[in-house]
């Protein structure tokens, strides 16, 4: 018997069940015993090695399908997946969500400073003249979708999400990507002035990445949030 393998294998406690066959799966992926693209034992085998019902199995196996964890293949079992599945809630967004009704509004323009200064001076260490260039035409665009009068929350979106993907770093692209479809409601641009607002930000932040200018990279992102802050999230969280 491999040991690592089967180390996640173990009987649960009887007062938590299905919830515990979860954890166990997670202790499971989080110790590398079980991978990506990987199939679950059958419920049988879970069933008997955890020293569960098969219905408690079953429930499990349908919270974790539910998470966008797994995915069950008729007639093959359950395998982990080995991409989220973007049609399922994100847990991160959805804890997020009620975490922001019980926390203060600086808190979350805090955690929201705290992500993008970060990704951002590490887009500046990462970011190939490819990454840039791709910055420039989302740039360009939200400029002229500003000339017509269009709303450019879109743009808005796609230019920092375009600054996470800069980092080549997976961490920190799902966060970021989380971080921005939390605060999409309080992106909208209502107003011509606000869409100036964005434009003139992005020239900053994109010539401080262009530059490699972490200084004004940070003073940028900064100047960014605080423009965004009071009229956002007092129609946001209200």
């Amino acid at each position: 018997m491999d040991s690592k393998k089967d180390s996640w294998l173990t009987p649960v406690p009887k007062q938590s069940l299905s919830k515990m066959v979860v954890e166990k799966i997670k202790e499971g992926l989080i110790s590398g015993a079980i991978t990506p693209g990987e199939f679950l034992p059958s419920e049988t085998e879970l069933s008997e090695r955890f020293g569960v019902g098969k219905s408690s199995v079953r429930e499990a196996i349908k919270m974790l399908e539910a998470l966008g964890v797994v995915e069950i293949c008729k007639g093959n079992g359950s395998r982990i997946r080995t991409t989220v599945d973007s049609s399922v809630m994100n847990p991160l967004i959805f804890q997020l969500i009620l975490q922001s009704r019980e926390e203060s509004r600086d808190k979350l323009v805090e955690f929201r400073r705290m992500i993008e200064v970060s990704g951002s001076l590490l887009a500046i260490d990462n970011a190939g003249e490819e990454d840039i260039a791709k910055l420039k035409a989302v740039h360009e665009r939200t400029k002229n979708d500003f000339k017509k009068g269009k709303a450019t929350v879109d743009n808005d979106m796609e230019f920092h999400n375009m600054i996470y993907e800069s980092t080549h770093n997976p961490f920190v692209v799902s966060i970021g990507r989380s971080i921005m479809e939390l605060f999409q409601p309080s992106l909208v641009i209502a107003n011509r002035d606000y869409s100036k607002i964005v434009t003139d930000n992005h020239d900053k932040i994109l010539k401080a990445l262009e530059q490699r200018d972490k200084a004004a990279m940070e003073d940028a992102i900064i100047l960014s949030l605080g423009k965004w802050k009071e009229p956002a999230l007092d129609e946001c969280l209200d």
